[in-house]
């Protein structure tokens, strides 16, 4: 849905256009839109291809795997997607001539029911937190899978996966009308702010190893940000809750549509 709202987003050029072939010859890889006036070069990548079933009884089948391990290479479709949308935005801001952009990164997963944003975001952090110098933030959505907030309505949540940088302050400010217009363009309620008090997905096999399903949950709760917080100290207690990257204090919430 993502990818849809940003060719027809006045906020976006598409970089496919052919008037920007020119740009990109001799094999060089470019994004998928510039935007905000080319402040911004995001790359798109839908999630899709994962074969679930397949992978987790095929690491399922593994004696005594850690959970570290499982996600290492449960992700591994993800994590090169990363990659290969770290190169396409250091190529394009060369090829451009806009090398000072922010990068943005949107991770769309489009797989029912075994796999959900929260598996984007995890893998998001993961990788970052060892490379993709030139993405300053992975915006990971799912439209295709709800959760159930306290009274039992749908919701579908956004994250901002984010650097501790001005850079990725910056950017946060674009996402916050990105996410905006999106909603308002599908005719869809936005609600903030929150944060994720905590998190949980799990994988199932059966005694034979045979998948089972897949269950995600997390809890919510409101914030309201304080003009003067220690925002060292809250990071900390974040970070000991689960296993995003550093939130910044401009952004400590959450987005959720329902």
């Amino acid at each position: 849905m993502m990818r849809e709202f940003l060719e027809v987003y006045g906020q976006a050029i598409n970089l496919d256009g052919k008037q920007y072939d020119s740009y990109f010859s001799h094999g060089i890889d470019r994004s998928d839109f510039l935007l905000f006036d080319s402040q911004v070069v995001c790359e798109v990548k839908d999630i899709q291809n994962i074969k679930v079933q397949h992978q987790v009884e095929k690491l399922a089948r593994k004696s005594n795997i850690s959970k570290q391990n499982f996600q290492r290479d449960f992700y591994n479709s993800i994590n090169k997607a990363l990659s290969k949308a770290n190169g396409q935005i250091e190529e394009s801001k060369k090829a451009l001539g806009c090398t000072d952009a922010l990068g943005l990164v949107i991770l769309e997963n489009l797989i029912e029911d075994d796999l959900s944003v929260l598996s984007l975001i995890d893998a998001s952090n993961r990788k970052m937190l060892g490379g993709l110098v030139h993405i300053d933030v992975v915006l990971c959505l799912d439209m295709v899978n709800t959760f159930s907030n306290s009274e039992g309505k749908p919701v579908r949540p956004v994250k901002a996966v984010m650097r501790d940088t001005e850079r990725a302050r910056k950017l946060s400010k674009f996402l916050q009308q990105l996410m905006s217009d999106f909603c308002n363009n599908s005719d869809t309620p936005l609600y903030y702010p929150f944060t994720i008090k905590m998190g949980e997905q799990v994988w199932s096999t059966n005694q034979y190893g045979i998948y089972q399903g897949y269950k995600a949950k997390f809890n919510l709760q409101s914030f309201e940000p304080e003009v003067n917080t220690d925002w060292k100290k809250q990071i900390a207690q974040f970070l000991n809750k689960w296993w995003w990257v550093i939130p910044l204090p401009a952004i400590l919430y959450d987005w959720f549509i329902r």
